[in-house]
C-alpha cells in the first residue's frame, strides 16, 4: 500500500497538475495529432552532395508516439537522374511523456512544444524505386521550431505550423538479402514546413461495457 501511495504522489498527482496548469496544451482533449509536411535538404553520399525534395505524413497519439509515411525524390550524384524512395516507420517523441509524469512545464507553449518535438524516427526505406529496389534501415532525428499556433491566444490545442529541422541516415550492406543492389549508405539533412492539426479519437473517455445486474 505504501508503494502504491508513493506511486500516486510521484506520478499521478504531478500529471494532474500538469494538465490543470496548461502544460499539456490541449493534447488530452484532442489526443490524436496529425501532420503533413513538405520540404527538402542536402543528400550526402560519400564525398558527393545532391539535393532532395521530401514529403511526409505523420500521426501521433498525444503527440508522443505514432507512425510516419514519407517519400523522397533526389538526383543521383553519378548520373543526375531523379531517384525516389519511400519511408515508413515509428515516430517517437518522449519528452512530453517525461514532462507529463513529472508534472513539468515551462509555462510557455512555444518552449513546451519546442522541447516536446525533439524525437527519433526509426523505420524502413524502400529504395531506390527502380530495378535495383530493396529495403534499408532508416534512422532519423529532429526538432520543430513553432511558427504559428492556430488558436492564439486561447492555448487549447497543438494545432499550428512549424519548421522541422531533421537528419536521416539510410543504410544497408550490399550483402543484405533484402537490401538494394549495391547497398546504400547516405545522409539527408534538411527542413520541412509542417502543418499540424488534432482530432478527438475518443480513447481517453472509452471504457469497457459495465456489468449490469439482471
Amino acid at each position: 500500500m505504501r508503494l502504491l501511495a508513493l506511486a500516486l504522489v510521484t506520478f499521478v498527482v504531478p500529471a494532474g497538475a500538469l494538465a490543470q496548469q496548461g502544460g499539456a496544451h490541449g493534447r488530452l482533449e484532442t489526443d490524436l495529432v496529425l501532420e503533413g509536411s513538405l520540404g527538402g535538404g542536402a543528400v550526402v553520399v560519400g564525398d558527393q552532395w545532391t539535393g532532395a525534395v521530401v514529403a511526409e505524413g505523420r500521426a501521433r497519439y498525444l503527440g508522443m508516439a505514432g507512425l510516419f509515411l514519407g517519400t523522397e525524390v533526389r538526383a543521383r550524384p553519378d548520373t543526375g537522374d531523379a531517384a525516389g524512395r519511400l519511408f515508413i516507420g515509428a515516430d517517437l517523441r518522449p519528452v512530453f511523456f517525461a514532462r507529463f509524469l513529472l508534472g513539468a512545464t515551462l509555462n510557455d507553449r512555444y518552449w513546451d512544444f519546442f522541447f516536446d518535438s525533439i524525437g527519433l524516427d526509426l523505420g524502413v526505406a524502400i529504395t531506390p524505386l527502380d530495378e535495383d529496389i530493396g529495403a534499408a534501415l532508416a534512422v532519423g532525428f529532429g526538432f520543430d521550431v513553432p511558427l504559428v499556433f492556430f488558436d492564439e491566444p486561447t492555448h487549447q490545442s497543438p494545432d499550428g505550423v512549424s519548421l522541422r529541422f531533421f537528419a536521416r541516415h539510410v543504410a544497408a550492406l550490399a550483402s543484405d538479402r533484402g537490401g538494394p543492389n549495391g547497398g546504400v549508405n547516405d545522409w539527408l539533412m534538411g527542413a520541412t514546413l509542417v502543418v499540424r492539426g488534432s482530432v478527438r479519437s475518443g480513447l481517453p473517455t472509452w471504457e469497457p461495457r459495465r456489468y449490469e445486474l439482471p
